[in-house]
C-alpha cells in the first residue's frame, strides 16, 4: 500500500521510486523474519508438516507479490 500510495502522491518521480524501493525492503526483511520464526517453530515441533509446507508457500508467493509490487519502479524509472 504504501508503494502504491507514494506512486499516487509523487506520479513518475524519484520520490516515489526511492519510497518503494524502501518499502520493499522492509517489506522483504518482515518476510524474512516470518521465515525464520516459521523455520524455529517447525524445529520445536509446534508447527507440523503440512501446516508448514502451507506457511512456507504462502510465505513464497508473500515474497513474489511484495517484488512484484515494486517492479514497476525499477522499469519506469524517471
Amino acid at each position: 500500500m504504501v508503494i502504491w500510495a507514494a506512486s499516487e502522491i509523487w506520479p513518475h518521480q524519484w520520490t516515489a521510486n526511492a519510497v518503494a524501493w524502501g518499502a520493499t525492503a522492509i517489506a522483504l526483511l518482515a518476510v524474512g523474519v516470518h521465515d525464520v520464526r516459521l523455520k524455529a517453530r517447525h524445529t520445536d515441533g509446534r508447527l507440523p508438516g503440512w501446516s508448514y509446507r502451507i506457511a512456507r508457500g504462502s510465505t513464497a508467493i508473500a515474497t513474489a507479490a511484495v517484488v512484484f509490487s515494486a517492479l514497476p519502479s525499477l522499469v519506469f524509472l524517471p
